[in-house]
């Protein structure tokens, strides 16, 4: 085949462009230290890597979201324990009230130190974290959530929602609670029901909380226990009706003013002590929610308008066993969320285990599939370096000849 002059050339010139770009190909691997730069280097692994890399973005966004949980979690965990440290000083306040040696000045002071102690719970209530954004205001996280109205009443005014966020495909963790959730839905009294003295008991008798002894025989109502006179009581429902024990008796008894006694009906007992009079009656009625800032204005109004007569003071010392009982319920009850708070922490923690495991495992694939092997890339590099200097001299070659040279 008879080559012209210039078919040589451009056979030559195009040497020189494949060598050169398989040179510059190899010289970006080395300083990207990536093999595959596009995807027709290799288009298999180019595919894989894509899945690869989008697994690893979203592994780092479930990362981020653990921590964002995590630390939004640990500062609802820090409120919930000055809640807790902030009730039982209020309830060491109760105790000190329930003492029987205060006069209406001391009631007064304390009741004084209760509502700066409220007021603190409301700032606890209404803590925002690091971005502005409230603890307890469930959705609404830019609403205050606890506001106090001109008559003193605390409500909350946040949404009921409770925000989660995915810490991975198939798992997601409550990175919130609501402030009717922490503070207001609180169980009642004994958190099976309440009991109080009537307002126009005219003796000094007492009723306590009272306990369940048989949860099976007890039947959700409101029962009233009257004293028909200075030692014997009967029990009563909501409709007026004599409660009967399982005989179809009524229960009615004897009261002793100087030991005091149980009252004991429906799977519940009852302690009252003191001297109730004729027609004195204590009530006892399931227990329905109750939120810790209506509790604690119950108790500060007890202790303001506390009389002096025995009467008074014996209703004042019904209240304030209704308020220990009620205290302990919300003690009990920020203690149920932490716990749960914890749980939670926990589980983003093993979450965030697992994915730091899996990120590692898909860095190494993707290091496998992706990364040059520099040992085979700089003998390649080398290899093609040389070959295409050899293309260029023989071009400088052909590029001379001419007939002229051998005349």
């Amino acid at each position: 085949m008879r080559m012209s002059s210039s078919m040589l050339t451009e056979l030559s010139v195009n040497s020189i462009l494949q060598e050169q770009t398989a040179l510059s190909k190899t010289q970006g691997q080395l300083s990207s230290g990536k093999r595959v730069q596009t995807p027709s280097d290799d288009p298999v692994a180019a595919v894989q890597l894509a899945e690869l890399n989008s697994s690893q973005l979203q592994s780092t966004q479930y990362t981020s979201n653990g921590a964002t949980a995590s630390s939004r979690l640990t500062l609802e965990e820090q409120a919930l324990s000055d809640s807790t440290s902030t009730l039982q000083s209020i309830r060491d306040l109760v105790v000190q009230a329930n003492s029987g040696s205060n006069n209406a000045s001391d009631l007064a002071a304390i009741a004084t130190q209760v509502q700066s102690l409220q007021q603190q719970l409301l700032g606890i209530g209404n803590r925002q974290d690091a971005q502005g954004e409230y603890l307890f205001s469930g959705y609404s996280t830019g609403a205050t959530p606890f506001v106090r109205s001109s008559s003193g009443t605390i409500s909350y005014v946040g949404d009921t929602g409770a925000r989660s966020i995915a810490l991975d495909a198939d798992t997601s963790v409550q990175m919130s609670d609501t402030g009717s959730s922490v503070f207001m839905n609180i169980p009642g009294g004994n958190g099976v029901f309440t009991t109080a003295a009537g307002g126009g008991n005219t003796g000094s008798g007492v009723i306590d909380a009272g306990s369940v002894t048989n949860a099976s025989n007890w039947a959700p109502g409101q029962y009233t226990i009257t004293f028909t006179d200075a030692t014997h009581w009967k029990v009563t429902d909501s409709a007026g009706n004599p409660v009967t024990d399982a005989s179809g008796n009524p229960i009615t008894g004897t009261y002793d003013p100087t030991a005091g006694g149980s009252i004991a009906f429906k799977g519940v007992q009852i302690g009252i002590t003191g001297s109730p009079a004729t027609g004195d009656t204590f009530t006892v009625a399931s227990a329905g929610q109750q939120g810790v800032f209506a509790t604690l204005e119950k108790l500060t109004s007890a202790l303001n308008n506390a009389g002096s007569t025995a009467a008074a003071r014996a209703q004042l010392t019904s209240q304030l066993n209704g308020s220990l009982s009620q205290i302990d319920q919300a003690l009990d009850h920020m203690n149920t969320v932490s716990a749960s708070i914890g749980g939670r922490l926990n589980l983003i923690d093993n979450v965030k285990n697992s994915l730091t495991t899996q990120s590692t495992t898909v860095a190494a694939e993707i290091s496998n599939l992706g990364d040059v092997d520099y040992v085979t890339a700089t003998a390649q590099y080398s290899q093609q370096y040389t070959s295409l200097q050899a293309a260029e001299s023989a071009y400088a070659k052909t590029a001379q000849l001419s007939l002229f040279s051998y005349l």
